[in-house]
């Protein structure tokens, strides 16, 4: 397992007596819902806040439900939910205080704040950066098209993601930004074998439900087979347990909970398939850190997922649980098919632009831009 690696993604390190006064420098603040699990969320951990050539970069996270540690240009409430009044009130506050030159704003609770602070300081510019090609709800659908009729820029996961998501007249808008957030080591090889992992939110987006249809049909032709499920619950845990338990699967599937990429790594090297059912996607960070990893993604091709699985070169696009369970049945009967398939999905991100170097390139474009730094 490898870091990101690190050019425009790591800040300047301050030189005393020499540097410019940080106050004097245009402040970037990428603001999020809260720290947790998730692509969005990896993707902003990935990249250092602090300053950069041109910028100070920091993060704001709208909740967070303990008592925040201190990190150096990072600021955490420190109270309740990402649905927290309070919470909003005391970011909103915070930031108008900071005053910003740019906000960038991930998922749509991040856009209550952005165009919080936009009323409150007119100069204050707005980059709406999207993440799926799909809205979570008509609230995020109203929050997020307002903040990008006001935004100076918008940024998007993907090509497939700016397209889908507001619309053709907005793709010449938008920016795509890699979201290969580290370079992985492969961990798979050998045999295949009817082990299957997914990693991701326990959400109803994802249709864990249909993946658990597609493994109940490999199950009952590989008695052996298995099932590995990771992620936190999002409300679908009791539903898809007792799914397993209709479905008589027992103890060939295991909820593992939430879990780091290395402890993801460890439970990939044991298996051979990633299963991946959405009902939408962005850019799929999950289905990209599976094929970095060796494993063959068995993918329904949303988002830019169907641009960059090819069927049947680096992937299965997922059809219908028994087409599919028949594709996997002929790459386990087939070592050489199910090696090249693997090797073709791992190669698919070598040498790929990461995500830090691209979003701290974005932002310096912008900061070039600004006349003189907001204050």
């Amino acid at each position: 397992m490898t870091a990101p690696r690190r050019s425009t993604g790591e800040p300047v390190r301050a030189n005393v007596g020499r540097e410019v006064d940080e106050r004097t420098l245009p402040q970037i603040v990428h603001v999020i819902p809260y720290d947790g699990i998730g692509g969005v969320e990896t993707a902003v951990a990935s990249v250092t806040a602090g300053r950069y050539p041109g910028f100070v970069f920091r993060k704001a996270y709208v909740a967070s439900n303990s008592r925040p540690e201190h990190r150096p240009y990072v600021f955490e409430p420190g109270i309740g939910s990402e649905n927290n009044p309070l919470a909003f009130a005391r970011t909103i506050r915070h930031l108008v205080g900071l005053r910003p030159a740019v906000l960038v704003l991930s998922l749509w609770r991040s856009c209550i704040v952005g165009l919080a602070v936009k009323a409150l300081r007119p100069r204050t510019k707005l980059v709406v950066f999207l993440h799926n090609i799909r809205d979570s709800n008509w609230v995020d659908a109203v929050l997020t098209r307002a903040a990008a009729q006001v935004a100076d820029a918008i940024w998007a996961d993907s090509a497939s993601t700016a397209t889908q998501r507001l619309g053709p007249a907005w793709t010449s808008r938008a920016r795509p930004i890699s979201f290969l957030t580290a370079r992985i080591e492969r961990v798979t090889g050998g045999r295949p074998a009817p082990q299957f992992i997914t990693w991701g939110r326990l959400h109803p987006r994802k249709r864990i439900g249909l993946a658990l249809e597609f493994f109940a049909c490999v199950h009952a032709r590989h008695p052996d087979a298995r099932f590995v499920i990771i992620g936190p619950d999002r409300g679908e845990q009791p539903m898809l347990e007792a799914k397993v338990a209709e479905l008589g699967l027992g103890d060939a599937v295991r909820f593992v909970g939430p879990a780091d990429l290395s402890q993801i790594a460890r439970h990939a090297a044991s298996a051979s398939f990633f299963v991946q059912t959405s009902r939408s996607e962005g850019m799929g960070m999950a289905v990209v850190e599976a094929m970095q990893l060796g494993l063959v993604p068995v993918v329904t091709p949303v988002g830019e997922i169907g641009t960059y699985v090819e069927d049947g070169r680096n992937g299965i696009w997922f059809t219908d649980a028994a087409a599919t369970c028949d594709r996997v049945d002929r790459l386990l009967a087939d070592p050489a098919a199910f090696g090249a398939i693997s090797e073709a999905a791992a190669g698919t991100w070598r040498g790929r632009p990461l995500y830090g170097d691209e979003f701290i390139g974005a932002c310096t474009e912008i900061a070039a831009k600004l006349d003189v730094p907001v204050r």
